[in-house]
């Protein structure tokens, strides 16, 4: 048809590297390695996993403390401006807003810092 050197053969199968009859451990060696190296990414994932771990449970005792102390802050301070009104007077029972309101107008009628209150 026209075309130079085309030639068909016949499929063939894929040779092996040379030197290499089939089935000779001449892939023992590449397969050890890449065991190792699959040994040692566990053990880095591991490691890496315990990591977080730690760091996780590091995070969520600060967040602790820090909720605790929020809430001691928040404790000394209205005891300070005058403490709690007794519970179970319903004619002194406040919301939770409402006593925070009462103390940050508190707050801003005091002196700040040694300056004169703002009019």
């Amino acid at each position: 048809s026209g075309l130079r050197g085309s030639t068909r053969s016949s499929p063939q199968k894929p040779s092996a590297p040379p030197g290499d009859p089939p089935g000779t451990p001449s892939l023992a060696p590449v397969l050890q390695l890449l065991r190792n190296q699959l040994q040692e990414k566990d053990a880095l994932i591991r490691h890496l996993e315990s990591d977080w771990e730690r760091s996780r449970a590091q995070r969520e005792r600060e967040e602790r403390l820090l909720v605790t102390a929020w809430y001691n802050m928040g404790l000394a301070l209205q005891q300070q401006e005058g403490g709690t009104p007794p519970r179970g007077l319903p004619s002194g029972a406040q919301s939770f807003l409402a006593q925070q309101r009462l103390a940050t107008v508190a707050r801003r009628a005091r002196t700040p810092h040694g300056r004169a209150p703002f009019s």
